[in-house]
């Protein structure tokens, strides 16, 4: 989720940098705000999106899932989810709050939190979606009241309720995500590596120990921070994780996903070096997933800062089929993708607030037609893949 704390780190960016960004994107002939060439580019992207999908086609595409916010009624989580599921989504990522199932004490579980989740995970289970679930959000009883993006005082309670919801959901979820941007003191107070893998260390067994064959997701950071995935496997983060997971925003809002790595954090295709780390820790059989990323939908003001560019509602969906496609076919060990977010917002400033495939009256947006184009796709590289396979048997 895009943050006051990314937007001051883009500001700290040298002139220089900012500058090879720029010239890179005009090279690159990306839209820098406006129209211009949303016809061409959305032809391209069909073409690319309607080639013969390869074996490394099949990279899923979810979406972010407010399902457990009180923005929603149960008809209208109902109308989305039946959205998503049309597109071709079989997973959502629903941010699920530890505050909301003990809010009491450790000894007690909310009745009403409980059923909650029981209730939206059974609305996306029936219509064959699999949420990740992330789970965050500390009680006041747990860390002396100190807020609740502040870890607890004990990561062994955060355990005991992670290895609890693990075993309760099993089977009804495709991975359990352990915490939300821990590099972003917006969502995690202090954002230190160290306290972070603290709570790794004491979550995985748990949730393992809960539901052995779901996999354990370290929390999405903001941006590609190779930064703080390696002060992470200084304190000890390797074994404790079985799929990385990044917010790979870029630091120019509007720029189109293919903008080169220029060695900063803010572009999609530093990937690459998330992965290069990984490899060097020995986790280079881990998948990365994208647990979140995406444009946001506005105009933009002259004055607008390169980090609050909206693109247009065409530009969306492009920039989303270019994604994927750049995915499949440069960086196959990212294994999920979740777009964010399922609908666009009534708070947060106008770039927060029109991330959404669909609009606040639930209309879809053009990019809910790419990510059904992608998914298409994918399931056709899948279906390829098993026949094949059953041909040589």
């Amino acid at each position: 989720m895009r943050t006051m704390s990314g937007i001051r780190k883009w500001r700290e960016l040298s002139g220089r940098r900012v500058g090879a960004a720029v010239t890179a994107l005009a090279v690159a002939g990306t839209v820098l705000g406006g129209t211009t060439h949303a016809d061409a580019q959305a032809a391209e992207a069909a073409a690319v999106i309607g080639q013969s999908p390869s074996a490394s086609s099949a990279v899923s595409v979810g979406v972010q899932f407010h399902g457990m916010w009180g923005t929603y009624t149960d008809a209208q989580r109902r109308q989305v989810l039946d959205r998503f599921r049309a597109a071709g989504a079989r997973s959502v990522r629903l941010d699920v709050s530890w505050l909301m199932l003990q809010p009491d004490g450790p000894g007690s579980y909310y009745a009403w939190g409980v059923e909650f989740v029981d209730r939206v995970l059974g609305m996306a289970n029936e219509r064959g979606i699999k949420p990740l679930v992330t789970l965050w959000l500390t009680p006041a009883w747990a860390n002396r009241g100190q807020g609740e993006r502040v870890l607890p005082d004990n990561p062994a309670d955060y355990a005991r309720m992670a290895r609890w919801a693990a075993a309760r959901w099993a089977g009804k979820v495709v991975g359990w995500e352990v915490w939300n941007e821990p590099n972003s003191p917006a969502f995690m107070a202090g954002a230190e590596p160290a306290a972070y893998v603290r709570l790794l260390r004491a979550a995985y067994p748990a949730i393992k120990a809960g539901s052995a064959s779901t996999p354990v997701v370290f929390g999405g950071l903001e941006y590609n921070d190779t930064d703080f995935i390696r002060r992470a496997y200084a304190a000890g983060a390797h074994g404790l994780f079985d799929v990385m997971a990044t917010h790979p925003y870029m630091g120019i809002a509007n720029a189109g996903p293919e903008l080169a790595d220029d060695g900063t954090i803010w572009t999609l295709s530093h990937v690459q070096a998330v992965r290069d780390l990984m490899v060097r820790n020995g986790d280079g059989h881990r998948a990365i997933w994208f647990t979140e990323f995406g444009w946001s939908t506005h105009q933009n003001d002259p004055s607008l800062p390169a980090w609050n560019r909206g693109v247009t509602e065409t530009i969306q969906g492009v920039y989303l089929a270019r994604a994927v496609s750049l995915v499949r076919t440069r960086y196959p060990y990212v294994t999920r993708m979740y777009w964010y977010n399922d609908r666009d917002l009534v708070a947060g400033g106008i770039q927060q607030q029109n991330y959404g495939l669909l609009r606040l009256d639930l209309s879809g947006k053009p990019a809910l037609a790419m990510l059904a184009t992608t998914n298409a796709a994918a399931a056709a590289a899948a279906a390829a893949r098993t026949a094949a396979g059953a041909a040589t048997t």
